[in-house]
């Protein structure tokens, strides 16, 4: 069999078909292997798990299910998610008998932790470190994200307002010790090395090749031809391709994530007569704009996540005004930005900044701004509030009347508007050092601050139907013969939804898993 695709989902299935004996070649149309999965914080969803067991967390597959009805919107039929919470587990028990993975549940809330069924600690798994070095050139393969140090996501944290261990840190570089998403992708690679599977990097597959009815093979950009009993289509979404990009709507969309993810799989599912769906949905994430940095040649954009919830951070809008409550998941807090507003016929909210003052910018990280640093000059700062709306060409009157309000509501510890600070999942990212509410503090120091958001996404969730065993389906629900698909380049099992952090590489790598013990059950019954 040929996987197109190194990410968590391609690598999994080919370990687990590997495992059961098949011949198995991974292509990679980049150098370095890893995916998306290699440059992400690495962490799964995963309810009623080993894992939570272990360290006697409760949960159960009925409270899971309750907890993700809501979620999927009503787009996901239950048995569905049945299977995902069912076989979630399984994966996760599978990874850790088979490669050398190893997971611990961490107290990170649900993302909706208020509703019925949500737990606050241990569905999210983080990756214990990898070690690399009794694998030897197996460091030089991997691709890595420039975003996180050598800490698990749990270390990095809980060391945020002190600062990490820089003799940790130190130790790990020197001995080649991975976290987070390249613990994960190593642990994977490495496995994959020990049961035979074969690595093509620089192999881009973008052609499907059929036989008698049935997809036989893959070509790639260069010409070459891998023929296979069946393909599997692991290579990421299609966030990258201006193209198919048009398919999440007019409003401009920032990439969070490698350059690489261009729509091949979507491409070559669509020549085979695949059915899609989902295809205007993404992983969303607020991004930052203007910070100049890059990764692979191509612009590296920061995601917002903590900034929005410590103390002393507001969101405006074209307004002037808040309009969302900041710390709500990232996710969901992007699909607000892509707001219409009927009656001026243009986005009720974009342009949208982050805004803070000068105790804030010297207290906490802004995207890669130390708190150490002067001021990055990607940052808009003025001495007042109302300078500051100048420069963003905003209603100075507003802009200060809506600083002057989030204060005063701070000062007393609420936020009566958004109820920022009111949930265990806002809380997470809040500073606990604040007494009262761990989320809101006042904008009273000079300058002020602030730095364009924009609509951003992880990865795209929509592309050609599949079964629970990862065969691609046409419109008419039969299956493509020889044709698999997993990961981002499928659409979603959570619909519109996001549960918690890891549930991109939760449903992910379980899709992989089931492609690969599909694809191990019905070609050792047929014949060559």
């Amino acid at each position: 069999m040929v996987i197109a695709g190194s990410g968590g989902a391609g690598l999994l299935a080919a370990a687990r078909a590997a495992a059961a004996g098949l011949s198995t070649v991974v292509l990679e149309r980049s150098e370095s292997l890893g995916g998306t999965t290699a440059v992400s914080g690495g962490m799964l969803w995963i309810p009623d798990s080993s894992v939570m067991r272990r360290a006697g967390l409760p949960d159960s597959a009925e409270d899971a299910l309750r907890y993700l009805e809501p979620v999927v919107e009503g787009t996901v039929g239950r048995e569905r998610l049945e299977h995902y919470v069912r076989t979630a587990p399984e994966m996760l028990d599978w990874l850790e008998e088979h490669t050398g993975a190893r997971f611990f549940p961490i107290d990170r809330p649900d993302y909706h932790s208020d509703w019925p069924g949500a737990v606050d600690v241990g569905r999210c798994v983080d990756n214990e470190p990898f070690e690399t070095a009794p694998f030897p050139g197996l460091l030089e393969r991997l691709r890595r994200g420039p975003q996180f140090p050598p800490l698990t996501y749990d270390e990095r944290h809980r060391s945020r307002f002190t600062g990490p261990d820089e003799s940790l840190l130190a130790q790990r570089r020197e001995q080649g010790v991975l976290t987070v998403g390249a613990a994960l992708a190593a642990a994977l690679v490495a496995a994959c090395d020990a049961l035979g599977v074969e690595f093509v990097t620089g192999a881009r597959a973008t052609t499907l090749v059929f036989s008698q009815g049935k997809v036989s093979g893959v070509r790639c950009e260069d010409g070459r031809t891998f023929a296979a009993r069946a393909v599997v289509l692991a290579n990421g979404g299609f966030e990258w391709d201006p193209a198919s990009g048009a398919f999440l709507g007019d409003t401009p969309v920032v990439p969070v994530s490698p350059p690489v993810n261009t729509g091949d799989g979507l491409r070559m599912a669509l020549s085979a007569g695949a059915a899609l769906e989902r295809m205007n949905q993404a992983w969303w994430v607020p991004a930052l704009r203007g910070v100049p940095e890059e990764y692979d040649g191509a612009p590296l954009t920061r995601h917002l996540v903590g900034e929005r919830c410590l103390p002393g951070s507001i969101m405006v809008d074209r307004h002037a005004r808040r309009f969302v409550n900041e710390a709500v998941n990232y996710h969901d807090i992007t699909r607000v930005l892509f707001n219409f507003d009927a009656d001026g016929h243009r986005p009720a909210h974009l342009p949208v900044w982050l805004v803070f003052d000068e105790k804030f910018r010297t207290s906490y990280n802004v995207g890669p701004a130390s708190p150490r640093d002067p001021a990055p000059s990607w940052l808009t700062s003025a001495a007042t509030p109302a300078l500051l709306a100048e420069a963003l060409g905003l209603d100075p009157a507003e802009l200060t009347k809506t600083v002057d309000r989030f204060s005063a509501h701070a000062r007393a510890g609420s936020d009566p508007d958004f109820h920022r600070g009111e949930t265990s999942h806002d809380r997470y990212y809040g500073d606990p050092r604040v007494p009262g509410n761990p989320c809101l503090g006042e904008l009273v120091t000079p300058p002020f601050h602030a730095v364009e958001v924009v609509p951003g996404a992880l990865g795209t969730k929509g592309g050609p139907v599949t079964s629970t065993s990862g065969e691609v389906l046409t419109a008419s629900g039969e299956a493509v013969p020889g044709l698999y698909a997993c990961g981002n380049v499928s659409a979603g099992v959570f619909g519109p939804g996001y549960p918690g952090s890891g549930g991109t590489l939760g449903p992910a790598l379980t899709a992989g898993y089931a492609v690969g013990g599909a694809l191990a059950e019905a070609l050792s019954q047929a014949p060559l």
